[in-house]
């Protein structure tokens, strides 16, 4: 487990969730045809400015995890657009101390939650914190903490799909420019288009709204 690099860790905590997300819904299913049919979210397009579309998904809240978990879940939310206002800015240094702030929240204040306690792979990554948390701390580059943002950013999506947040409405942004992947996303609580994938210089310019999720 020590030589295990960063990525395939939280791979393995958060992509790996898109397996198990599986379990309690499916796309396919998920998307409501008629007024009297209850699921979890209902997906409808929305014409966007220019030639884009974004996609809007609305949450049913009882299909979701109950009300003092989704709560919780806003607040590693509101860490993570901590992260990523600091790579916005090229803020290494806060980049590193919020990534390690969001961790140690998702440990302490996920103690006395049942659901989470539950949860296979969260056990994983309570029994490899430790690990993990060294892993952060080691990336001094700005280059290597948006690499890793990007993955924290694949993980919590899984996260909040399955658990949800708590009367919010949240946007999946996407950078756009060939100077990175294209499948560059991160999650944001506005229509903001600053990149913490470039930063202010070229921000605007790649940036589209891919979904607007709402719960």
């Amino acid at each position: 487990m020590m030589k295990k690099t960063f990525l395939n860790i939280l791979c393995f905590i958060f992509l790996a969730g898109s397996l198990q997300a599986g379990i309690y819904y499916s796309p396919a299913d998920s998307t409501v045809k008629s007024d009297t049919v209850k699921s979890r979210f209902e997906i409808r397009q929305m014409p966007e400015i220019k030639t884009n579309t974004e996609t809007e998904i609305v949450f049913d809240g009882s299909g979701l995890a109950p009300q003092n978990v989704r709560v919780k879940f806003n607040e590693f939310f509101k860490q993570y657009l901590a992260i990523k206002d600091a790579l916005v800015y090229n803020d290494s240094y806060s980049a590193v101390r919020n990534t390690i702030k969001l961790l140690d929240d998702m440990r302490s204040k996920s103690a006395d939650i049942d659901i989470l306690n539950k949860d296979d792979i969260w056990i994983f990554f309570i029994n490899n914190y430790d690990n993990i948390r060294r892993k952060v701390e080691s990336a001094k580059f700005i280059t290597e903490q948006r690499f890793l943002f990007n993955e924290i950013t694949t993980g919590l999506k899984t996260f909040i799909k399955q658990y949800g947040l708590y009367d919010k409405t949240i946007y999946l942004m996407q950078n756009t420019s060939d100077s990175t992947s294209v499948n560059a996303e991160w999650l944001s609580d506005s229509r903001d288009k600053k990149n913490p994938y470039l930063g202010l210089m070229k921000d605007t310019i790649f940036v589209r709204v891919k979904e607007v999720w709402k719960f």
